[in-house]
This record gives C-alpha cells, sequence and structure tokens, in this order.
C-alpha cells in the first residue's frame, strides 16, 4: 500500500484535530437523486455509474431507488386441478420466477407448497411495480419461513438475504451494520476517511481499502455517498478475501430493495435473463460485482 496518513474512522472525527462535523459517518445522509418511473435501479444499491436510480445514505434515511424496469407481460393462472387448491393463484410467471430462482442457487427450499402459501398471503397490489412488489413478498415470505427463527436465520444466511425499506431510517453505519451480517467474510470492516476530516472515504477491512466518491451538498454542507458505491465497495472486498459470491440487486417496487448473494456470473445471468435483476446488462453487472 502507499504510504498515506493513517486512516481515521469516521465515528472519531469530531476530535480536536478534525472538527468538521460533516467528518462522521453518521452525518452521512440519504438522497435520491432522480423519480423518474423509467429508469432502471440496481435496488437501492444501484451502481452509480448504471442505469436508473440511485439510493444514497446519510445522517437521515437510506435512499432507496424508485422505479423499476417491468415487462408487462400477464399469464392466466394454471387450470383447475394442474396444481393444489390453495396454489392455484399462482402464475406462470410466479413458476418462472422460482425456476430462475433455484437455477441460479438460492432459494433452494421454495416448493410449490410453500410458494401457494405465501400467494395466498399477499396483499392486493396494482400500478406499475405490481410484478416487483410481488415478487418481493413472495421471497420476504420465504425467507420469513412462517416465523421459524431457526429456518429463518438458515435461508438468509445461505443466500445472504437483504432487504431494505425506504421507512427503516438507517444512515451509512447502520446500514453498513446490516449488510455486514449477510457477509460474516468482512465483520469488522468499516467506514474511514484518510488523509484527514477533507479526505478519500474509504471501506476497510484491514488491509484492504475500497475508496467512495462522495458528494458534498452545497445547501447543508454535508457529504453523501451511494448505497451503491457501499455494496460495490464490498464486493470488491470480497473479492479481495477470495469469496466468489456477490451481492446483486433484485428489480426494486420504489419503496423496498433486495440483495441475494449470488455464487457466480453465470447464476446472475439466469436471473438477469429473466428479467429479475435491476442490472441492465452484462457491462453493469460486472461493474457493480467485479467477477
Amino acid at each position: 500500500m502507499s504510504e498515506t496518513p493513517l486512516p481515521q474512522t469516521l465515528s472519531a472525527m469530531h476530535s480536536a484535530d478534525a472538527p468538521d462535523e460533516t467528518s462522521s459517518t453518521g452525518e452521512f445522509r440519504a438522497r435520491r437523486r432522480s423519480t423518474s418511473a423509467e429508469l432502471r435501479p440496481v435496488s437501492a444499491f444501484a451502481p452509480g455509474h448504471g442505469t436508473g436510480t440511485h439510493g444514497h445514505v446519510g445522517n437521515g434515511n437510506v435512499g432507496n431507488g424508485n422505479a423499476s424496469h417491468e415487462r408487462g407481460r400477464t399469464s392466466e393462472p394454471p387450470a383447475a386441478g394442474v396444481v393444489p387448491a390453495h396454489a392455484r393463484a399462482i402464475t406462470e410467471d410466479d413458476l418462472r420466477f422460482v425456476a430462475a430462482l433455484r437455477s441460479s442457487g438460492v432459494a433452494g427450499e421454495l416448493n410449490d407448497s410453500e410458494l401457494g402459501q405465501a400467494i395466498a398471503a399477499l396483499p392486493a397490489r396494482s400500478g406499475a411495480f405490481e410484478a416487483a412488489s410481488r415478487r418481493l413478498d413472495i421471497l420476504s415470505a420465504y425467507y420469513a419461513a412462517e416465523n421459524d427463527a431457526l429456518a429463518a436465520q438458515r435461508r438468509q444466511a445461505t443466500d445472504r438475504w437483504f432487504m431494505f425499506r425506504a421507512n427503516e431510517g438507517l444512515n451509512a453505519p447502520q446500514l453498513l451494520a446490516r449488510l455486514l451480517d449477510v457477509v460474516p467474510e468482512l465483520q469488522g470492516t468499516a467506514l474511514e476517511r484518510v488523509g484527514g476530516s477533507d479526505g478519500t472515504l474509504v471501506l476497510r477491512a484491514g488491509d484492504d481499502v475500497c475508496a467512495f466518491d462522495d458528494e458534498r451538498e452545497e445547501q447543508t454542507g454535508t457529504s453523501t455517498i451511494s448505497v451503491s458505491d457501499l455494496v460495490r465497495a464490498i464486493n470488491v472486498l470480497l473479492d479481495r478475501r477470495s469469496v466468489r459470491a456477490r451481492l446483486v440487486g433484485l428489480i426494486g417496487d420504489g419503496k423496498r430493495e433486495a440483495y441475494l448473494g449470488l455464487p457466480s456470473v453465470t447464476s446472475a445471468i439466469v436471473l438477469s435473463s429473466g428479467d429479475y435483476l435491476a442490472v441492465a446488462d452484462a457491462e453493469a453487472l460486472l461493474d457493480l460485482t467485479g467477477w
């Protein structure tokens, strides 16, 4: 590593040596760049250089990506008798989604019976994000495992499931802590500034460092960092720890964003081919994951 000044943890930067109030991680606040329903984010954590809206973290709420890209296709439910009575609300789109998940190496315990039960309990939804909301509802139910705490913990840990809700009010360190729950290989990772209160913001895991380009808002003087950049940095550090899995976002519904830990680029392509990932193309996928 190059010889740089000893990094300061952001939580310690209210000292006399760094009195700037915006230097603390807790002082980074959420910001949303766009609300266009035509743009396609990588979940709340869309690549900063990709197409779509991008969430930012700060001392306020974590901003979620808005809008998702949907094909607008519809399918009739399977004919009566093809599936059990409790599962007759399952559509061909649901079955394709679950098949894609299994083919990509996640949601391995999601069988037709549990899928039917999850769908039977879905809230009524409509609008541009209906399909994305339905998929997120299905996965939320699956990873909740009917309130079986041990099964839920196993499923979430196995698939590195992470759900972000816009109303949670997470700041930067809180979001990072939540993300580290699904990447235990990076426990102890922290946000720091290298070179004082105006220095480069980095995500550090031991000797491994990944830098951010944070932005300072003119009106408030506070800095913002893209949540997408935070996830990308986590993926970079996973690569440096020789962890093959990467966090990849599903299409969000404007209020919720979800991530799964996919084991390989091949598994990501399976979901991308089904139009389930928020990344729109291979270049954006590789930029996010570093595979």
